[in-house]
């Protein structure tokens, strides 16, 4: 093999100078140094186990975004540590007239259990009506009767019976009768709570579809700390957050963030004013806010990998409860500031209010007309099963 080697003349460091680019000091570096947030290793190595059981009986984890995007590295060798011959043949041929090793024997011996037919089985066998068996603390949890289940010694856990909950929705006769059992709970009387008995209800509401604000999408803002001004708290805290607005904003270098606007006083005298004469807003008013902290936002709804649907109550003096839908997730965590840069700045949001427009109306007719859909569905599948049986049950609202 022939290797050529190329005598690079060394630079002194001393003689060197950054490049000028556009008046500016152009640096060698092609991007910006980036820190990494992943997950410490793990412990020990990685093995390739089944897990025979549910991994969610215990308890519901939800994986965090963290640990979705870290992939554990598996240093393994191209043979999985398996050392194969393949060059005799006969080394994974096997004998069939080979004797096991007492021990294997033993090892591979089924459990057989033998039928109880002595006498003083047939008397614990026995069932008495006014006595509660005895239950023992311990392996043997049942000595004299005969189990379903069998005690796994070698792990140490003992296995529960697999419960066979009931599948519905199988097929179109079962979604009817689930949705008509629905009706048919909802006209009994609540008298006492499920499983305390004392407890008694003070006052029963009918729970409906917020009709009314379900046209105008709603989100759910999580901060990852209380985002009230620190020299102002109580009442007046409260009363400035409620006014509060969140948008998204750029800085010079192009990064996106979200800017988190407090109203200023002159702005909560206007919406007090607002409020007093039971208006909305004021016609060609100009509310001022400003900014008051930086956010980096992570968004989920309903098109997200993972989301969960989460509503949301209004209770209504005289009227019942209404339930709304949540359709956006926003986390906000707070935004570091950069080294030499000012995290303060003094930028101002002036909203006017106007009204809607003709693309806006349509996609708040479009959510409205969605939900009377799915409740026009369930009257049909109700009313089918109804004549299907020859009766007809009014269960449909208008």
């Amino acid at each position: 093999r022939l290797i050529t080697i190329q005598n690079i003349k060394q630079q002194d460091p001393s003689q060197y100078k950054p490049k000028l680019k556009g008046g500016k000091i152009f640096q060698n570096m092609v991007c910006r140094v980036k820190y990494c947030n992943s997950l410490p290793d793990i412990p020990f190595d990685p093995k390739f186990i089944t897990y025979p059981f549910d991994q969610h009986r215990f308890v519901q984890y939800k994986a965090t975004s963290l640990e979705k995007q870290h992939k554990h590295e598996l240093l393994t060798e191209p043979d999985l540590g398996v050392t194969i011959d393949l060059i005799n043949p006969d080394t994974y041929r096997i004998d069939p007239n080979i004797i096991l090793d007492p021990a294997d024997e033993k090892l591979l011996e089924e459990d057989i259990q033998a039928p109880s037919s002595s006498k003083r089985s047939q008397q614990h066998a026995k069932v008495v009506p006014w006595m509660r068996k005895t239950e023992y603390i311990s392996t043997e949890f049942n000595r004299y009767g005969v189990s379903n289940e069998k005690v796994e010694v070698k792990i140490g856990v003992s296995v529960k019976q697999q419960f066979t909950e009931e599948e519905i929705y199988k097929d179109r006769d079962s979604q009817i009768a689930a949705i008509e059992k629905t009706f048919e709970d909802a006209q009994k009387s609540i008298a006492q709570h499920y499983s305390k008995p004392r407890v008694t209800p003070v006052e029963i509401l009918p729970v409906f579809p917020d009709f009314k604000m379900w046209i105008n999408p709603c989100a759910q803002v999580i901060f990852d700390s209380d985002p009230a001004p620190k020299d102002m708290s109580g009442p007046a805290g409260v009363e400035m957050m409620s006014q509060a607005m969140i948008r998204g904003m750029m800085d010079e270098e192009g990064n996106q963030f979200v800017a988190y606007f407090l109203p200023n006083e002159e702005t909560l005298r206007k919406r007090k004013r607002d409020m007093e004469e039971e208006m909305d807003y004021m016609p060609d008013e100009l509310y001022d806010y400003k900014i008051a902290r930086e956010y980096n936002w992570n968004v989920k709804n309903k098109a997200s990998k993972g989301y969960e649907e989460n509503y949301f109550f209004i209770f209504r003096d005289g009227d019942g409860v209404y339930y709304n839908e949540l359709e956006t997730r926003v986390r906000l965590s707070k935004r570091r500031a950069k080294a030499g840069a000012q995290s303060t700045t003094n930028a101002v949001l002036v909203c006017k209010h106007r009204d809607m427009n003709e693309k806006e109306l349509e996609a708040q007719v479009s959510l409205l007309v969605a939900l009377r859909l799915v409740s026009e569905v369930v009257c049909l599948l109700t009313l089918a099963a109804s004549e299907s049986q020859g009766q007809f049950k009014g269960l449909c609202m208008a």
